[in-house]
């Protein structure tokens, strides 16, 4: 014992080793301390490095309020992206060096959707990291295999298909939630891209070939960055486990579920809520991948124009998420204006577990599942949930907690787009299957009234849901079955009068003239009336169709 420690002892100033310097083993997060103890120092892990400084919540909540949501979403990203880039350069400069050296891997990763960096490391290199005084903790980035995707075996059908078009035969689900009724109206998900985070597509499939967004900023196959975003020849879409351009799928999981969203019927099932939105594929799986990998999917996707993102994916509890930063990572995408749906899971029933993360975020719209007779799925996870625990949030205290899910769509043997052949169809169930049914039914919100935000999206669907069970809200069905058409109906009577540039309570030819201006000069905040970030004639004769239409 040196002298100092025998002095502070006798005179009563002992105090803590542990309180006086921060055990760097305490920022260890999700087993990550015993990981480092158990692996060969030369081999890697992968973890995500948490900066201490964060975004403050009342910046991004006063950026969020922003009327006009391509400026909401520029000033919220700006504000995520500025944190960022202040606060990380020395930390990627240590990982930089040791990369060098072979004490780090490939891909070292910055994100600014939440102030981390994911890499793989070895053992030595985090112990370093963790002595830093702006590391906040360090999170065991563990590996998962088939388990995050809530999908049930179904009845196994897979067959080709014959035909298609006009005659092309309407799967229940879509059915069931009365979408034909919403594209008789001419809203069919027009100009709506919906991010997928999954396993990839299979672009090639008929009926999605005709619906894939492309990044109109890079030019196909030059190896070239060329809009800057981050990465080379993203033309689809990423691979965020790989690092790179090839979305295509070979589990299936991605193609089925993109299918419902905005599978356009060519080959002769009608299996999309939304047939003509655009698909941005976010692949984050073939064979395995961390929760890191996720939170990048759904950066890029607010940073590259997705209007929706649907995840048939969740974490149990029981694996160890960092739900603090899911619940970050999805807060700052709702308050940036990008609609986000997850699958509640197929835990069944019921408790503060059985739903998983992040369907488990307070705001999140979370979709369970039922079958085509509106009876609730047998492993449709059900709630409520709760984060009295979680810090730094410490809310929603059992009993009574968040009631989850939202709301349920189909998902019990649903037919959608096989990956096989990039030709046929199969039918799988779980809350995979009804999460896409919801996020077409957003896309077809958004269509007839781009201006609504997470929120109001959120809002209508519970409103518009069809009751089940028990009367009212409950955990089971959440608010209830949703129905397309009446969720449509009630974004297009939010919109006011469109036509009333000047907000005079009239349409006449000063509003005329103003709109050509806005046009003439392109301006996207009163011009782009289909909100698919062009000023094109749609939008020309769209306004024209309010201006007939009046007030």
């Amino acid at each position: 014992m040196t002298s100092v420690c025998k002095i502070m002892i006798a005179t009563g100033l002992a105090v803590s080793v542990a309180a006086a310097q921060p055990s760097h083993n305490a920022k260890l997060r999700n087993g990550l301390d015993a990981a480092t103890r158990a692996t060969e120092p030369g081999e890697m892990l992968p973890i995500v490095i948490v900066m201490k400084e964060q975004t403050p919540r009342d910046q991004i909540s006063v950026a969020s309020q922003i009327d006009d949501k391509a400026a909401r979403r520029a000033a919220v990203l700006g504000l995520l992206r500025d944190t960022a880039n202040r606060t990380q350069g020395g930390v990627l400069d240590m990982l930089n060096q040791a990369q060098q050296n072979g004490l780090v891997g490939e891909h070292i990763r910055p994100m600014f959707i939440a102030n981390m960096i994911a890499v793989e490391a070895t053992p030595a290199m985090i112990a370093q990291i963790a002595r830093r005084a702006d590391v906040d903790y360090i999170h065991h980035d563990k590996v998962l295999g088939e388990e995050v995707f809530p999908v049930q075996p179904s009845d196994g059908v897979e067959f080709e298909g014959e035909g298609g078009g006009v005659t092309a035969a309407i799967t229940c689900g879509v059915n069931k939630i009365n979408a034909p009724d919403v594209w008789n109206m001419g809203i069919t998900g027009e100009g709506i891209i919906v991010g997928m985070i999954d396993t990839g597509l299979c672009a090639t499939h008929p009926d999605i070939a005709n619906n894939l967004w492309v990044n109109s900023g890079e030019v196909v196959g030059n190896g070239i960055d060329d809009d800057n975003n981050g990465y080379i020849d993203d033309i689809n879409g990423w691979d965020f486990r790989n690092q790179n351009n090839d979305t295509h799928d070979t589990n299936g999981h991605g193609t089925h579920t993109s299918g419902t969203v905005a599978g356009d019927g060519t080959n002769g099932e009608q299996t999309g809520v939304a047939p003509t939105a655009k698909i941005m594929t976010l692949q984050f799986w073939n064979n395995f991948a961390g929760e890191s990998v996720v939170w990048e999917s759904m950066q890029y996707g607010a940073d590259n124009g997705a209007h929706v993102l649907s995840a048939s994916i969740g974490w149990p509890h029981s694996v160890g998420p960092d739900r603090a930063m899911w619940r970050m990572v999805s807060e700052n995408t709702f308050a940036a204006g990008v609609v986000t749906v997850y699958a509640a899971g197929n835990e069944g029933c019921c408790g503060p577990d059985a739903v998983r993360t992040p369907g488990d975020v307070p705001d999140m719209i979370t979709a369970g599942a039922t079958d085509c007779n509106d009876n609730i799925a047998s492993f449709s996870s059900r709630g409520p949930v709760t984060w009295e625990n979680v810090s730094p949030y410490f809310d929603y205290p059992l009993p009574d907690g968040k009631l989850k899910p939202t709301a349920s769509a189909p998902g019990v043997n649903t037919l959608s787009l096989a990956h096989g052949a990039c030709n046929g169809y199969a039918s799988l169930s779980g809350t995979s299957m009804a999460t896409p049914h919801m996020a077409g039914t957003v896309a077809l919100m958004l269509q007839a009234n781009p201006a609504l935000d997470h929120f109001e999206v959120k809002q209508i669907l519970k409103d518009t849901s069809i009751d089940l069970g028990a009367g009212g809200p409950d955990n089971t069905f959440g608010h209830g079955r949703i129905d397309a058409l009446a969720a449509v109906e009630m974004a297009i009577s939010m919109i006011g009068c469109a036509a009333d540039l000047d907000g005079d309570g009239d349409v006449d030819a000063d509003d005329f003239f103003d709109y050509l201006d806005a046009f003439a000069a392109d301006d996207l905040a009163v011009c782009d009336m289909d909100g698919d970030g062009d000023c094109d004639a749609d939008d020309f004769f769209g306004y024209l169709d309010f201006f007939a239409a009046g007030c």
